[in-house]
């Protein structure tokens, strides 16, 4: 189920429409609180995917809030497993399945047409001709007042890069803080070489993952860089502290929110290049293992702290 802003009662009506088996639903996003809910109350079984992984957002509120109300669990990693279980759910109900966003990425033909960039974005026509890096920063809400001078940083620390790589910046996410990285991502545009410089909103998850495959280095602060591109080999530098604490793989670097420290670690990545593949998220065969699982397994919505049973 995706959700497109539905109350409760619409969800509702959904389910008891459609009359789902189970109903899925994905990691951390706030829009997913309602669809866990709605689930729960009319005794849908409901099936977590990425729980039990830890960062430095609200997403951690939400994120181990649907673990609670979930039936089932399929986790990425092992230590995710291990927190779930640590949460009181029934181990026999914790599958350790991979990241399904590691199935899409899971190809051997990531031959990109760089024309697609012309009609998706605005900027240099001619930037995807030469080697170029892309940045994608999200606001932290926890660090809501200080979006704006935390991006800063990261613009000085791009705009330090040679004319000879190109600068790919991704639009951020709606949460809180968005409007301040906005308004500094245009002014950067409007002052910079837009000859170098290519602003675009998003692509399809297949055309992204083809985007960061073929670039230098990936920087910011989303998970992608830490997930797919532990899998892709992916040269990242990962600021602040919105993944703090998540698992990551050699292809990371990790700084704080200070224009030399981001510029020195994008120049180590660009001269270090990619990396050899890590599974540390799953092998690319996370929905495989998901399905035969649903098609066997026995479930009831009634739920306990699985403590009692050790006390």
């Amino acid at each position: 189920v995706k959700s497109t802003g539905l109350t409760l009662i619409e969800l509702a009506s959904y389910f008891e429409n459609s009359k789902p088996n189970f109903v899925v639903v994905v990691a951390d996003r706030y829009e997913n609180m309602s669809i866990a809910v709605a689930a729960s109350y009319m005794n849908i079984p409901l099936v977590h995917v990425q729980g039990g992984e830890v960062s430095g957002s609200i997403d951690e509120k939400v994120r181990h809030a649907i673990t609670k109300l979930a039936d089932i669990h399929f986790v990425s990693t092992s230590r995710a497993k291990k927190f779930v279980e640590f949460m009181g759910e029934n181990k026999d109900k914790v599958f350790k399945t991979g990241c399904p966003s590691i199935d899409l990425v899971n190809k051997k033909n990531f031959y990109l047409d760089r024309n697609i960039f012309l009609k998706t974005g605005v900027g240099g026509k001619n930037i995807f001709k030469k080697k170029y890096i892309v940045v994608l920063q999200h606001s932290n809400t926890n660090e809501y007042f200080d979006t704006k001078k935390n991006i800063i940083q990261t613009v000085k620390a791009v705009s330090k890069l040679s004319g000879n790589i190109g600068i790919l910046w991704m639009w951020p996410n709606i949460d809180a803080g968005t409007d301040e990285i906005s308004k500094i991502i245009r002014k950067f545009y409007q002052s910079h070489n837009k000859k170098n410089l290519y602003l675009c909103r998003n692509f399809p998850p297949e055309i992204y993952a083809k985007v960061i495959k073929n670039s230098l280095c990936l920087v910011g602060n989303s998970s992608s860089a830490i997930r797919e591109g532990s899998f892709l080999g992916i040269p990242a530098v990962n600021i602040g502290t919105r993944q703090i604490n998540r698992e990551m793989s050699s292809n990371v670097i990790s700084v704080g929110y200070n224009q030399k420290d981001i510029f020195t670690a994008i120049k180590k990545q660009i001269t270090h290049g990619h990396y050899k593949k890590n599974t540390l998220y799953g092998d690319g065969f996370a929905g495989e293992k998901m399905a035969k699982i649903l098609s066997k397994i026995n479930v009831k919505t009634t739920k306990k702290l699985n403590y009692l049973d050790e006390s």
